[in-house]
């Protein structure tokens, strides 16, 4: 991670930042027409499901963000010659995750085998930070600090960039879902680089925003175009990329905290990784009715996905539901805000009285939000009961089991902290509990429809 200060950037840098997202922006917004009309003339359609009609709409527009991604970051490379290492990697990152998803799009891949290659997505940024062509830091933590996992942390890259990938491509199906989610996720992203300064995030949050508009554009409900999985893997990449070298995978992770959440409902429902295509009918999440009105499943043995958390309600047409899912994630930029200003708070860099501020500013647009989407109340509950737990957690591992005189695991390549290996294994029992009461949550929802049905 750079700073502003190493690089003393001024007016000029500024000025080429604003070109770059214009030149990325406009990119995208030209190609996106040509593209859908080339997709529809090649039969590469796929048809709205969550609309009676089923319309055809032309599949794998993720392209047009994959080719502005290209052109702003060549443009990058110009302009930040400093930076070339690391624009190298983040295009290459984004053509690895791009062709998979290519692939993804003409052969539907099975899931075992995406998820593979996904995980070798993150091989480049690993190998490159491996023969110290960048250097990808040891994240910090609200309260800990920066972690001691200088020689296992890189391990790890490859599947940071998959979870990431995967749980974007996960959550996708609803007109403008995922290019709006991540579009809300990244400009909070911004804000998050800015406080933490980081020159890399700010570079690739600009040309993440730049991409994302235009396609979001053509993406909302009605939808023109939909991403595909070169667009959606390119997505999560693309945010797993910001995480690792602007050094801020906290925010992100709460940022994306609405997509983990919803990956980790299905792949326990489903009880490993399944193909949406190839879930049989009984375990539908949802139900298509009369006019274009979308309701969650009652059967017990349906996959339980975050749609259906929010249809457990009743019935809402696409884009109520879709808006649902906005309404979370600005939410859930607001908890990486603060994430982020914690950050710099255990830095000694900010003084705490101006987190609370910010946490008692934030909440009038919470509360107004959740009075607003009534549906999103107990899900945003337990997104809060989770990031609380985590913190009273994180602080009870720097008091005490980071105190404790334990000597580090030493393996054949690195040296694990045995401290650290603890503070993770006590996440465990949180996780379980957080999941059954989420489940119990859940089904009192559905057996309220059930009772109303009757």
């Amino acid at each position: 991670m750079t700073t502003f200060n190493e690089l003393n950037w001024g007016i000029i840098e500024i000025f080429y930042l604003i070109l770059i997202f214009f030149t990325g922006f406009l990119v995208t917004l030209l190609i996106l027409p040509s593209l859908i009309r080339y997709m529809k003339k090649k039969g590469n359609v796929g048809y709205d499901i969550h609309k009676n009609a089923k319309p055809e709409i032309a599949e794998s527009g993720g392209l047009s963000i994959v080719i502005g991604l290209i052109v702003s970051s060549s443009i990058s490379i110009l302009l930040f010659p400093t930076l070339i290492p690391i624009i190298l990697i983040f295009l290459l990152t984004i053509i690895l995750a791009a062709t998979i998803g290519i692939v993804d799009d003409i052969k539907k891949l099975r899931s075992r085998y995406k998820i593979l290659l996904t995980i070798l997505t993150g091989f480049p940024i690993f190998i490159a930070n491996y023969f110290g062509f960048i250097e990808i830091q040891s994240p910090t933590l609200p309260f800990l600090g920066k972690t001691r996992l200088t020689l296992i942390y890189p391990f790890l890259i490859p599947f940071i960039v998959a979870v990431f990938a995967n749980s974007t491509n996960m959550l996708e199906g609803y007109n403008g879902e995922g290019s709006g989610t991540c579009l809300i996720a990244v400009i909070f992203l911004l804000i998050c680089c800015l406080i933490w300064n980081t020159v890399e995030g700010i570079l690739f949050t600009i040309i993440a925003i730049s991409v994302l508009i235009p396609f979001y554009k053509y993406n909302k409900f009605p939808a023109k175009v939909f991403p595909g999985d070169v667009g959606t893997l390119c997505m999560g990449a693309m945010v797993a990329c910001i995480a690792l070298f602007g050094s801020i995978e906290v925010a992100v992770f709460c940022t994306f905290l609405m997509h983990i959440f919803n990956s980790f409902y299905v792949l326990s429902s489903l009880k490993g990784f399944f193909e949406s295509s190839n879930v049989k009918e009984i375990k539908k999440d949802i139900m298509l009715i009369n006019d274009d009105y979308i309701k969650a499943s009652n059967q017990k043995k349906a996959v339980l996905t975050l749609p259906r958390l929010i249809l457990a309600k009743g019935p809402l047409k696409e884009k109520q539901l879709v808006d649902n899912f906005y309404a979370i994630s600005v939410i859930c930029g607001y908890f990486s805000v603060i994430a982020t200003l914690f950050m710099v708070w255990t830095n000694k860099k900010i003084d705490l009285i101006i987190i609370i501020i910010v946490i008692i500013i934030l909440l009038f647009p919470t509360i107004t939000i959740l009075i607003k989407f009534d549906r999103i109340r107990g899900i945003i509950f337990l997104m809060v009961l989770i990031l609380i737990l985590g913190v009273i957690l994180l602080i009870f591992i720097d008091i005490y089991i980071m105190t404790l005189p334990f000597a580090d695991l030493d393996l054949l390549f690195a040296k694990i902290p045995i401290n650290l290996l603890v503070s993770t294994l006590l996440f465990v029992p949180g996780l379980i509990l957080w999941y059954f009461i989420t489940i119990k949550y859940f089904w009192i929802q559905i057996n309220k429809i059930k009772r109303k049905e009757i």
